[in-house]
């Protein structure tokens, strides 16, 4: 039903890889030579093929992210070039994209099997099938180059985290600190700080001397130096792949996949928001300004932000963070989760043993149905490790779908995050912003996994454009403030006691605090990374666009020293290139869809169900535009995303 992870899949990496490939190019020949070719006989198995490559190489990729080392980074690597190849060889084969040119002229095609046709004549287009051979290998070769240009900055950038720390000998700085953080931090010689997530946010938030948090930001902000070259040739390779395709630049390419009209279109929603947002954005930090004076800081810098906000969250709004993180035990938040989506969706979770993990703290829960019957798979890794990349991600392995034999394949997907582990007997406990991050990467994870799609490219998050795919993930990050999610997992550790009234008050009241200076942060990512897509601009003219960019939407403007751009893995790690924005446009989505849902009251059966069949189950087998248009009866309004923001 669900296959095993396998733990040794990085031996002989390559060799399984280039085997894999060579019996998918022997398939492809047998497929075109296929008289009479449909749907079911060429396009399923064909997608199969890439499913096959997928099963293998997903969990190597998994383990290189998770388990860092040596071997891990040399068997993900090594595979990437012949990967790569192999992808833009397929993308540009002009007999495949002939046979799906028929198939696509059959008017008997399903509403799923017309979208998989349709994307897939997309992506032959952005792999230059119709270009002349020269051209065509120029593709292969700028493709191959950027794959092993983004392995090389998330290296780097890994690097660089890792190689920084500073040892306290006592607790004279951070008295304020949650024990929890501090018992984490504990070593021999005292307290160490790192700058790994949770490490490096606590220390931020809770560090009483400022020359102190003035190292450890500048060590963060100038991480990966190294990678300045590579965000230039990474520019350079984009822009010239737009062109050989016909582009003005990048950014209008990147398009191709996305639901927002076009990239000036993108730019002009983030720059209306940042003019709507940015007066809030002023006035919060004219508050804390105000605040910060109190404290003998007449110069608020951005190593302030966090330590200033948190106090005056603390003292003037009687907010203390620290307050709810014995409500919030990683494990209970877990179960608490699942009880919720079980409430919402009608759904169980059973955690399955004895299945081979990569870690001692990982988990594995099959998802249910109705009939208890297993329907999707579910791996959990949440805590953090020197080995594992930073951040929270949601990463898909199998799909839902039909092959072409007919049988059903179950999906599966791994959820990872960075909270602060388990240590000495304590155990690990969650800020709420935490919390808010595992229900973000969970609707990420509903969407894969509840899909009902046949067809593999369209099912869970494949197919679904790329600025739209965060809308389930921002939809139900919402309801981690909400007092019957809250109080169905939100329980003292040591006690047992549900979270009382009082602090959940407090969560919903502060909900929106400084959200204008958390908007204009994200506009100004946003806004930087389409800008820098325009032209293949030099490193130094990067570093001038994103000083310029923070001149309309930044309320504080960083020291001289910060290279931001350099640890944007987003972008140069990442899929996100030309696609930040994605994020703010989503959220209008999800915005629009909760604040429905709070009409209606949380756990309204209706409107649970229309999301789920709506949304959810029909992953990419239509645009987002419509799916929305399917469960809301209207088009997205923008100025809900301002609304539920407290920007009204």
């Amino acid at each position: 039903m669900f296959v095993d992870f396998p733990l040794d899949c990085t031996k002989n990496s390559l060799e399984k890889v280039t085997n894999i490939i060579e019996e998918n190019k022997k398939e492809i020949e047998r497929l075109l030579s296929i008289e009479k070719k449909t749907y079911l006989n060429f396009m399923r198995p064909f997608m199969e093929l890439d499913n096959k490559l997928n099963e293998y190489f997903t969990p190597v990729a998994h383990l290189n992210s998770v388990c860092d080392s040596k071997e891990t980074r040399e068997s993900f690597s090594i595979c990437l070039p012949a990967i790569s190849v192999y992808s833009s060889e397929l993308s540009q084969n002009k007999a495949v994209y002939d046979a799906v040119c028929e198939i696509a002229k059959d008017e008997s095609l399903t509403t799923e099997q017309k979208k998989v046709v349709s994307d897939s004549l997309i992506m032959f287009k952005l792999g230059g099938v119709n270009l002349e051979d020269s051209k065509k290998q120029r593709l292969i070769e700028i493709n191959t180059r950027l794959s092993e240009l983004s392995d090389n900055f998330n290296k780097n950038l890994l690097d660089a985290t890792n190689a920084f720390e500073l040892v306290l000998k006592d607790d004279e700085f951070i008295k304020d600190m949650p024990e929890s953080d501090k018992a984490a931090a504990k070593v021999k010689e005292g307290y160490k700080f790192t700058l790994q997530a949770p490490s490096y946010i606590a220390f931020m938030t809770y560090c009483i001397n400022r020359e102190l948090r003035e190292e450890v930001y500048k060590a963060y902000m100038t991480r990966a130096a190294n990678n300045s070259s590579i965000i230039e040739e990474i520019l350079k390779l984009k822009h010239e792949k737009a062109h050989i395709l016909g582009y003005k630049n990048y950014r209008e390419m990147r398009n191709e996949t996305m639901s927002c009209p076009s990239a000036d279109d993108a730019l002009n929603f983030l720059e209306n928001l940042s003019k709507k947002g940015r007066p809030y954005a002023l006035k919060e930090l004219k508050e804390l300004q105000d605040f910060a004076k109190t404290k003998g800081i007449d110069d608020v810098q951005s190593y302030d932000t966090a330590y200033l906000s948190n106090l005056l969250k603390k003292e003037v709004l009687d907010f203390d963070s620290q307050q709810f993180m014995p409500y919030f035990e990683k494990n209970n938040v877990v179960q608490g989760l699942f009880l919720f989506l079980q409430k919402l969706f009608n759904i169980n979770f059973q955690e399955v043993k004895d299945v081979p993990l990569w870690h001692e703290s990982v988990q594995c829960y099959d998802i249910l149905d109705t009939n208890n019957k297993p329907f999707a798979r579910l791996y959990i890794d949440l805590e953090a490790r020197p080995e594992k990349r930073g951040g929270a991600w949601m990463n898909n392995w199998h799909t839902r779908r039909v092959d072409d034999k007919g049988v059903t394949h179950l999906s599966d997907a791994f959820i990872v995050a960075n909270f602060p582990p388990a240590k000495d007997g304590n155990p690990s406990l969650l800020r709420h912003d935490d919390v808010h991050t595992l229900f973000h990467e969970a609707g990420h994870a509903i969407h894969h996994l509840f899909a009902k799609c046949s067809e593999n490219d369209v099912s869970g998050i494949n197919g679904v454009e790329w600025d739209a795919v965060e809308f389930p993930s921002q939809f139900l990050e919402n309801f981690a403030y909400e007092e019957k999610v809250l109080k169905l997992f939100a329980r003292h550790y040591k006690t047992g006691e549900i979270i009382p009234e009082e602090l959940i008050n407090k969560l919903i009241e502060n909900k929106n605090f400084q959200s204008g200076m958390f908007l204009v942060r994200q506009l100004e990512f946003g806004i930087f990374d389409l800008k820098i897509y325009e032209k293949d601009y030099t490193y130094e003219e990067v570093h001038n666009i994103i000083k310029e960019v923070r001149k309309e939407t930044a309320v504080i403007t960083p020291p001289d020293y910060v290279i931001f751009e350099n640890g944007f893995s987003h972008i140069f790690g990442g899929g996100y290139s030309a696609g930040y924005y994605s994020y703010k446009w989503a959220e209008m989505l999800s915005a629009d869809a909760y604040l429905e849902f709070s009409k209606h009251g949380v756990f309204d059966e209706k409107i649970a169900k229309s999301f789920k069949e709506n949304i959810l189950e029909k992953g990419g087998s239509s645009t987002m535009q419509e799916l929305f248009i399917n469960f809301m009866g209207r088009k997205p309004d923008e100025q809900k995303l301002l609304e539920l923001m407290g920007m009204k």
